[in-house]
């Protein structure tokens, strides 16, 4: 009697089905161990936003005068360079955090930076409760364009997902990886226009502005919830060309490197 030969598709989706239960089981755990034991909890997800936006008002309100409404424009980059450090740093250690798992049960390695991104992504959406308040206290109204930020997230979280899943195996190897993406984590804050216009960069070095990837992805979240405006296509096409380049070299450097992971924890 024939043997029926499993289609790699519904092998993988059978694979899926099987781990999702632990996948949301680690997603949820990685949001209660963020913040117990903690006196304050989720707010600190609002404080480290708002302790910047305080600086900046203090520091940059005045020499940005020419920028209408700073507050929104800089509150609008903070909530998603948060994410972006938090989260990236997150996924960049949890297979190293979870390597007694990964010795003694049969867990796929990836279940571990898919359930980081899963509780950033968790914590970025609730925080956009609060954080609504706080804009509308400053002025800020939602408007149609607004509901655009769903796939601005969805291609900031895969730019980030990809980054960080290349950081993250080479952090298995090397652990000096975790050391100089902390270093460099605060260069990156102010090659990026978070508190600053990027009108400020002069002309002939906007082009070395532009080969920062956040420089495009934060530019494509100012348009759609401070300027509620719907981009054009010349923000729309790097931002999905960078999200599918990020994610597809982060998936082939991991299931390259995820071979020899046991051996180097």
């Amino acid at each position: 009697m024939p043997t029926a030969v499993p289609v790699p598709g519904q092998a993988t989706q059978r694979m899926q089905r099987q781990h999702l239960p632990m996948l949301l089981t680690v997603a949820w755990k990685n949001v209660r161990l963020r913040y117990k034991s903690s006196l304050f909890g989720f707010l600190w997800t609002l404080f480290n936003p708002l302790l910047f936006l305080l600086i900046f008002l203090f520091i940059f309100s005045r020499a940005f005068a020419q920028v209408e409404n700073y507050p929104v424009f800089a509150l609008t980059g903070l909530i998603f360079w948060s994410f972006f450090a938090t989260t990236s740093a997150h996924i960049l250690s949890s297979v190293v955090d979870n390597a007694h798992v990964l010795r003694s049960l049969a867990v796929p390695a990836q279940v571990f930076p898919l359930a980081q991104l899963m509780a950033g992504l968790f914590n970025l959406l609730v925080s956009f409760i609060p954080f609504a308040f706080i804009l509308a206290w400053f002025g800020w109204r939602p408007v149609p364009a607004t509901l655009l930020v769903i796939p601005v997230v969805a291609l900031f979280a895969s730019f980030l997902f990809g980054l960080s899943l290349a950081l993250c195996a080479l952090n298995v190897y090397f652990r000096d990886i975790g050391i100089l993406w902390s270093a460099l984590l605060p260069a990156l804050f102010y090659l990026t226009p978070v508190a600053y216009p990027p009108d400020l960069v002069p002309a002939d070095l906007r082009w070395v502005a532009s080969l920062n990837p956040l420089y495009h992805f934060i530019g494509l979240v100012r348009v759609v919830l401070y300027d509620g405006q719907i981009p054009g296509p010349e923000l729309w096409v790097p931002a999905i060309g960078l999200s599918l380049i990020a994610l597809l070299g982060g998936l082939s450097v991991f299931n390259l490197l995820r071979r020899g992971f046991i051996a180097n924890y």
